[in-house]
C-alpha cells in the first residue's frame, strides 16, 4: 500500500526512527472548529505560543507488559487510524485555513534509549518534542517517542498539537492507546473527530452560537463603565507567572465544595475573586472561565479542540460573606459556561458593531481555567483537622515559571493537577499589577481556603493570618518581601530533579532601596540583551560547589540558616533588576526568603561525598537563564548524604557578581556553615558602588574613555575583512587542553619576571598578528578591584580594557613580554568607566559602538589558580616538549550569534590549561582558529627555554 507521506521533523534527521503506518475513514477537508479559529487568530497576531499549547503526555509501560518496538509502532498506527483528528493538518485553501484529514500516511516515531524505568529519558524526550512549534500545514498534529530499556518499550511519550485536540481529547486518545497496546484494538466506535465537530458548528449549531453571543452582549452591559487604568512601564515580558503547589488547597477545596454543594472549580474561582476584588471597591466584576464544552450528547469522547471561554458577571453588592460569595460565583460561572459555545468571528463582529474592542474590553477582569481532569467514581471526603490542614501549608512551594509576551487579561489563573496536591498559577500584567504581591496573593488564597474549610469568613474575606513573607492580600498592595523564585527549565516549571523537597532560607534586616545599575552591570546587561539563545546565557551564570566535611556534621536546618545569613549579609544577593522612572534599576529587598531545594543522594555508596550529584546539579541549574526581574541573582541547593549536608551548590547571575565576588561569597558561606556568624563587616555592595559611580568616580570614567579613543585611533584591525563564506553555524568553539601550556607559561613568567596572564597576552598577540603589523590591539578583561575598599566588594566590577602593543621595531619575544606587561597595566587602569559615556564617545567618532571592537581579539583569562613563585620547579625541555599532543584540538560547540570575531578564553583544567577559541568563521576560518591555539602552545614551549626573535615563528 502506498502512503500519502511521512513527514519527519528536521530536528530528527540523525535520530533512530521507525514509522507507524496508518489508514482510516473520514478523509476530506472541513472548516476550522470555533476553538481552532481562536487559536489560529492568536497565532497570526502574536506568534506561536507552543511552549504552553503543546500538550505533553507520557504513558508508562510495565516491565511485564513491555513490548517490542514494532508492536508498539503498530499500536500507534492503529490509534492514528482510529482517530481522524490525529491525521488532520491545517492548511490554507483559497486564502482561508482549513483542516484536512488524510486517508493514510506514516507517523515517524523517535526511539530513545533509557535506563531503569525510562522515566528520566521520557522527561527529556517530552521536552525535546514539546519545546518546538508544530508546522501545522506539514506535520501530523502529534509527535511520539518510544523510550526503550533493554530493547523493550517502557515509556511512550506523546506530544499533541493543540490545533486538533484539547486536554480532554488527549486523555481519550491515551486511554485508547493503552487498550490497543494491551488488547490489540478497541471495540467501541470512536467519538466525533475534529472535522465532524467543525461541520456541526458551521451547520446545526449556529443557533446555539447566536444565543451565546446575545448572552455576552447582555452581560457586558451589566459591567461598570469606568475609565481604563493607565498602564505603567511593566517588565519584559509583561505577563509574569507565579505557581503555588499545595496539598492544603486541594484538601480545603474539597471540604468547602462538599459543605456548600458546589464544584471544586467554583471554590477556587471564588477564592481568586475574594483575593483580587476584596480591595478594589467594584460591585460587579467579569468572570471568564474556560469551558470544555463536553455537555452535548456524543461529545464526551470527542477528539477535537472544544474548549472556549465563558463570560458571566459577578455581583458583589451587599458585602457578602464567603459562603454567599461562593453561591454567587457558582451561579455566575454556570451561566457563563452554558454560553461558552459560539462562533468567535460572530462574537467579535457583534462587539465591534457596538464600538467595543473585545481585545481590550475584558482585560481588567478575571480569567480562570481549571485544567484538572475528573478522576471518576466517588470522591471520598478527606478527614483532617484544622491544625493538620494549617500545618500542610508549610509544605507548599512557590516558584516562577516562564512569562508571556501576550495575554488578553490582566489577571489569569490556571489550576492543574500535581502529585503533591494542586498547582495554582497566577499570571499578572506587570503594567497594571504589582509583581511583588503575586506570592502573597497565592499564599493568601491558600490561607483563605483553609480558614473557609472550617469557618465562615466574612467580607472582605481576609485570611486571619498570612504566613511570612506574604503581607497584604490584594494585588494592588504595595511591595512585600516575596520569595525569590525557584528557577524553571521548561513549561512544566521543573528545574529540579524529581523528589526534591524545598526549604526556605529567611533573611531580614536590610534596606528596601533602588539605585541605577553599576557600570559593570550595564556592560553585562548589554550582553544579556545581545544574546538571547540559551547557549549564550550559560556564560552569564557562575556555577560553584562548596564541599562540606562529614566531620562538620552540618544538617539541613543549619545549612539553611547559613544561607539566610549569607543573603542577609550581602545586599547584592537580594537585588533584582526592574524598570524605574524610565530606566533599568537594581532593587534591593530588605527581607524575604530564598528557596533551597534539598537533594538526597539515593545511593550513598555510589557517591559518598555527593560530589558527582552536586556537579550534575550545578550544570543543570547553570543552564537555566535568570529572570532578573523576579529572581534573586543566586540559586542554592543542598546535597545530602545520610541526612548530612555534604555539598552546597550555588549558581550566581553574572549580572550581580563577578568571579572575585563569587569567591568572597563562598568564603563567607564556608565560615557561616562552621561558625554560624561572621565578625567582620561585609564589603561594598552593588548599591554602594552605584552611588560612588554617580559621584566620585565620574572623572575616572572620563579619563578612561579618553584613553580608549586615543589608543583606538589608527589601530590595525586584525579581523576587519571576511575571508570566506564561513561555516554553518557561523560561530564555532574549539578547545585545546594542554599540560604543556600550563607549565610553559609558568616557566616563561618566572624567567622574565612577569605574570602568566601577561605571557598569554603576548603569545596570543604574536600568533594572531603574525609579525606583519606595526601595532596590535587586544581586548582584555579587568577585575577593577584597585580602588580603595573595592577588594572585598560583592558586585559585578569586571569590564573590558584595550591593550595596544607597539610592534614597529620588530621586538623579540622577550621585549614583547615587557611591552605586553606595560600595555596590560594601562588597559587595566582605564577599564573602569560608564558604558554610556563609552558609547557616546565612539558614536561621535562615527563608529557603531555595538560592533566597533568586534575585529579585535578578546582575551579573557578566567583562571582561579594563583601565580607560582620564581622558585617553583618545572619540567625540563624534553619533558615539556613531550607534553605536546598532536591532534589535541577539538571542536566543542556552536553558536547562532556572537559579538566577537575571535575570543580566546583561558581556563583551569586538571594539570593543564584549557584554551578555548570562539570564532566567527567568516573572518577567522576553522583552520586558522585551530592554528591560533596550537601556535600559542608551540610559541610558549619554545620560549620556555630559548629566546624567540621576531616574527616569533617556531618550528612547530
Amino acid at each position: 500500500m502506498r502512503f500519502a507521506d511521512a513527514v519527519v521533523p528536521a530536528q530528527w534527521a540523525s535520530e533512530t526512527l521507525v514509522h507507524a503506518e496508518f489508514s482510516g475513514d473520514g478523509a476530506g477537508v472541513a472548516p476550522l472548529t470555533w476553538a481552532q479559529r481562536v487559536m489560529w487568530r492568536s497565532i497570526a497576531r502574536n506568534g506561536s505560543n507552543h511552549v504552553f499549547l503543546n500538550l505533553r503526555r507520557t504513558v508508562p509501560v510495565s516491565r511485564r507488559a513491555g513490548a517490542a518496538v514494532p508492536g508498539v509502532a503498530r499500536a500507534v498506527g492503529a490509534l492514528v487510524g482510529r482517530h481522524g483528528a490525529l491525521r488532520t493538518r491545517v492548511r490554507e485553501v483559497d486564502g482561508e485555513p482549513r483542516q484536512e484529514t488524510a486517508a493514510a500516511g506514516a507517523l515517524p516515531l523517535l526511539v530513545c534509549a533509557g535506563t531503569h524505568d525510562g522515566a528520566e529519558a521520557a522527561r527529556e524526550a517530552a521536552g525535546r518534542l514539546g519545546d518546538v512549534a508544530f508546522d501545522h500545514a506539514a506535520e501530523w498534529p502529534l509527535r511520539v517517542a518510544l523510550v526503550t530499556v533493554d530493547d523493550r518499550v517502557r515509556q511512550v511519550v506523546v506530544v499533541f498539537s493543540h490545533s486538533t485536540v484539547d486536554a480532554y481529547a488527549a486523555e481519550t486518545v491515551l486511554r485508547d492507546l493503552r487498550l490497543i497496546m494491551l488488547r490489540g484494538d478497541v471495540s467501541t466506535p470512536a467519538g466525533p473527530q475534529s472535522a465532524d465537530v467543525a461541520r456541526g458548528q458551521h451547520g446545526a449549531d449556529r443557533d446555539r452560537s447566536a444565543r451565546a453571543v446575545g448572552h455576552w452582549l447582555r452581560e457586558f452591559d451589566r459591567l461598570p463603565t469606568s475609565p481604563p487604568a493607565q498602564p505603567g512601564p511593566g517588565l519584559t515580558p509583561p505577563w509574569r507567572r507565579g505557581v503555588l503547589v499545595s496539598s492544603a488547597v486541594d484538601t480545603a477545596t474539597r471540604l468547602i465544595a462538599a459543605r456548600h454543594r458546589v464544584s471544586g472549580s467554583a471554590v477556587l474561582l471564588a477564592g481568586v475573586v475574594a483575593m483580587a476584588a476584596g480591595a478594589d471597591g467594584q460591585d460587579r466584576r467579569g468572570l471568564f472561565p474556560m469551558a470544555h464544552n463536553r455537555f452535548r450528547a456524543g461529545y464526551a469522547n470527542a477528539v477535537a479542540n472544544l474548549g472556549q471561554i465563558g463570560f458571566g458577571v459577578l455581583d458583589l453588592s451587599g458585602r457578602p460573606h464567603f459562603g454567599e460569595l461562593l453561591s454567587r460565583v457558582w451561579s455566575a460561572s454556570l451561566d457563563g459556561l452554558r454560553h461558552a459555545y459560539y462562533d468567535p468571528v460572530a462574537l467579535r463582529h457583534a462587539f465591534v458593531e457596538r464600538g467595543v474592542d473585545p481585545a481590550s474590553a475584558f482585560q481588567p477582569h478575571y480569567y480562570f481555567n481549571d485544567i484538572r481532569l475528573p478522576l471518576g467514581g466517588v470522591d471520598r471526603l478527606p478527614v483532617v483537622t484544622r491544625d493538620a490542614l494549617r500545618a500542610a501549608t508549610g509544605r507548599s512551594t512557590f516558584s516562577w515559571t516562564t512569562g508571556l509576551d501576550q495575554a488578553s487579561w490582566q489577571l489569569l489563573t490556571h489550576v492543574v493537577d500535581e502529585p503533591s496536591g494542586v498547582g495554582v498559577t497566577l499570571t499578572v500584567d506587570t503594567r497594571h499589577r504589582t509583581l511583588d504581591a503575586v506570592e502573597p496573593f497565592l499564599r493568601g488564597l491558600e490561607e483563605l481556603l483553609v480558614e473557609a474549610a472550617f469557618h465562615e469568613v466574612p467580607w472582605p474575606w481576609s485570611p486571619a493570618a498570612v504566613p511570612s513573607p506574604a503581607a497584604g492580600s490584594a494585588l494592588t498592595a504595595g511591595p512585600s518581601p516575596a520569595a525569590g523564585p525557584v528557577p524553571t527549565g521548561g513549561p512544566g516549571g521543573d528545574a529540579w530533579p524529581g523528589g526534591d523537597r524545598v526549604a526556605y532560607a529567611e533573611f531580614d534586616g536590610g534596606r528596601d532601596a533602588t539605585a541605577p545599575l553599576t557600570w559593570g552591570q550595564r556592560a553585562m546587561w548589554r550582553t544579556v540583551a545581545e544574546f538571547v539563545a540559551p547557549a549564550a546565557y550559560r556564560v552569564l551564570t557562575l556555577p560553584r560547589t562548596l564541599a562540606v566535611s562529614a566531620r562538620a556534621g552540618v544538617d539541613v536546618p543549619r545549612a539553611v540558616r547559613a544561607v539566610g545569613a549569607l543573603v542577609a549579609r550581602h545586599e547584592s544577593l537580594r537585588t533584582r533588576v526592574r524598570p524605574h522612572d524610565g530606566q533599568l534599576c537594581q532593587v534591593a529587598s530588605a527581607a524575604g526568603r530564598l528557596p533551597v531545594p534539598v537533594h538526597a543522594v539515593p545511593r550513598p555508596a555510589d557517591d559518598p561525598d555527593g560530589a558527582r550529584t552536586a556537579a550534575e546539579l550545578a550544570a543543570r541549574l547553570a543552564g537555566v537563564p535568570f529572570d532578573h526581574a523576579v529572581a534573586y541573582p543566586l540559586r542554592v541547593a543542598l546535597v545530602t548524604v545520610d541526612d548530612r549536608v555534604r555539598q552546597v551548590v550555588l549558581v550566581f547571575s553574572h549580572c550581580a557578581v563577578d568571579f572575585h565576588a563569587a569567591g568572597i561569597v563562598l568564603r563567607d558561606l564556608r565560615l557561616l556553615l562552621l561558625r554560624g556568624v561572621l565578625d567582620s563587616p561585609p564589603g561594598l555592595q552593588s548599591l554602594d558602588l552605584a552611588a560612588r559611580e554617580r559621584t566620585v568616580q565620574r572623572r575616572r570614567s572620563q579619563r578612561a574613555v579618553a584613553y580608549w579613543t586615543r589608543q583606538f585611533a589608527g589601530l590595525p584591525m586584525d579581523l576587519a575583512d571576511p575571508t570566506g563564506a564561513g561555516s554553518t553555524p557561523r560561530y564555532r568553539r574549539g578547545s585545546l587542553v594542554s599540560p604543556a601550556v600550563h607549565h610553559a607559561v609558568r616557566l616563561v613568567a618566572a624567567r622574565h619576571g612577569v605574570s602568566t596572564s601577561t605571557v598569554l597576552l603576548a603569545a596570543t598577540a604574536a600568533v594572531l598578528s603574525g609579525g606583519g603589523q606595526d601595532a596590535c590591539g587586544m581586548v582584555v578583561m579587568a577585575n577593577n578591584r584597585f580602588p580603595p575598599g573595592y577588594d572585598q566588594a560583592v558586585a559585578t566590577l569586571n569590564q573590558i580594557g584595550l591593550c595596544r602593543l607597539d610592534l614597529v621595531d620588530r621586538p623579540d619575544f622577550a621585549e614583547l613580554l615587557s611591552r605586553a606587561g606595560r600595555a596590560a597595566l594601562d588597559a587595566y587602569r582605564h577599564a573602569y568607566y560608564d558604558p554610556a559615556e563609552f558609547e557616546r564617545a565612539f558614536t561621535e567618532l562615527g563608529h557603531d559602538h555595538r560592533s566597533v571592537l568586534a575585529p579585535l581579539c578578546y582575551l579573557n583569562d578566567t583562571r582561579l589558580a594563583p601565580e607560582v613563585g620564581p622558585g617553583a620547579a618545572g619540567p625540563d625541555e624534553a619533558g615539556l616538549r613531550a607534553m605536546v599532543t598532536p591532534g589535541a584540538f577539538r571542536w566543542v560547540g556552536e553558536l547562532d550569534r556572537f559579538a566577537w570575531r575571535c575570543r580566546v578564553q583561558v581556563l583551569d583544567a586538571p594539570g593543564a590549561v584549557e584554551l578555548v577559541v570562539t570564532a566567527d568563521t567568516r573572518y577567522l576560518s576553522v583552520e586558522r582558529a585551530e592554528g591560533l591555539l596550537s601556535g600559542i602552545e608551540a610559541l610558549l614551549v619554545e620560549a620556555a627555554f630559548h629566546g624567540v626573535p621576531w616574527p616569533w615563528s617556531t618550528a612547530g
